[in-house]
């Protein structure tokens, strides 16, 4: 995101948090509501920003989205952008930010095998993925240890660069269907519950095929994927915060059998909940 310095000081706050050569890590704190303007701002650098809480409407030249929690905003140096909070309920939104510069973007691909590569994120965000996530809160945790940031910068570039050649993003349009973002949010309300398709399709107005249909092009995944990341994404949070036994945070975000849970969290972070849970944080930035 932009410098603290183009915007009000009481709208937006930027605390650092970790710092390495063309690396840093930022948390954000917004407090616009949904009456205040939005402004036409410039990344500073390029970006991949994790929205920790709140909404907001990212817009951008790659194209558009309403965010929240999960979602990842990227940025280009260069680029401008306008964030908005007409969807807001008015408290604002929390974001962390990892800013690389140029070089060591160019630096990351070229060690992921992907030199030559155009360096820059041709769409505006992508929908939440739980690895990105646990990296970044991996990072809080490790509070500045040896090589954290490096390590973890390189792989959260990994899942990003994955991401958009597989697809996992939004259509490159002012603004995601309000359909589908319908559907989005019932997901992420409902998650841990026994959703069906035919009640999420109900709460977007759509039939179960055609929201299908618009869900992929507008969102970037599945409704089905959507609903797996929302349920991995809360089982992290119970995984860290909590001490609850890893079978009650299986049921609490919405599995009815804790084998099918282990498969899906060992396939998304590469380690058991357990493993995960013992603080072997390192885990989730191998295989890049």
């Amino acid at each position: 995101m932009t410098s603290p310095a183009l915007l009000p000081a009481a709208a937006r706050a930027y605390l650092p948090r970790q710092r390495g050569s063309g690396l840093k890590l930022m948390h954000c704190q917004c407090r616009a509501g949904a009456h205040d303007r939005a402004q036409d701002e410039e990344h500073a650098a390029f970006s991949i920003t994790l929205v920790d809480r709140g909404q907001f409407t990212y817009r951008t030249r790659a194209g558009g989205a309403v965010l929240s929690p999960g979602w990842l905003m990227l940025g280009n140096t260069g680029d401008g952008y306008a964030c908005s909070h007409e969807e807001s309920d008015g408290t604002g939104d929390d974001c962390t930010v990892l800013s690389l510069s140029a070089e060591l973007l160019d630096d990351s691909l070229e060690a992921l095998g992907q030199g030559g590569a155009r360096t820059r994120f041709e769409r505006a965000c992508l929908p939440p993925s739980p690895r990105v996530a646990g990296l970044f809160r991996a990072l809080d945790a490790d509070a500045g240890e040896g090589f954290a940031l490096e390590e973890a910068a390189l792989s959260i570039v990994a899942q990003v660069r994955r991401a958009l050649l597989d697809g996992e993003a939004p259509a490159a349009m002012p603004r995601q269907d309000e359909r589908a973002r319908a559907a989005a949010q019932c997901i992420e309300a409902r998650s841990a519950e026994a959703l069906n398709l035919d009640e999420v399709a109900q709460a977007a107005g759509l039939s179960p095929f055609h929201l299908l249909r618009v869900f992929r092009q507008s969102i970037g995944v599945t409704p089905h994927q959507y609903l797996m990341r929302m349920r991995l994404m809360h089982a992290l949070r119970l995984l860290r915060d909590t001490r609850q036994p890893v079978t009650d945070v299986a049921y609490d975000t919405g599995w009815a059998d804790l084998s099918n849970f282990n498969k899906a969290f060992r396939r998304e972070f590469g380690c058991s909940p357990r493993s995960l849970r013992k603080a072997d944080r390192r885990q989730l930035r191998l295989g890049v």
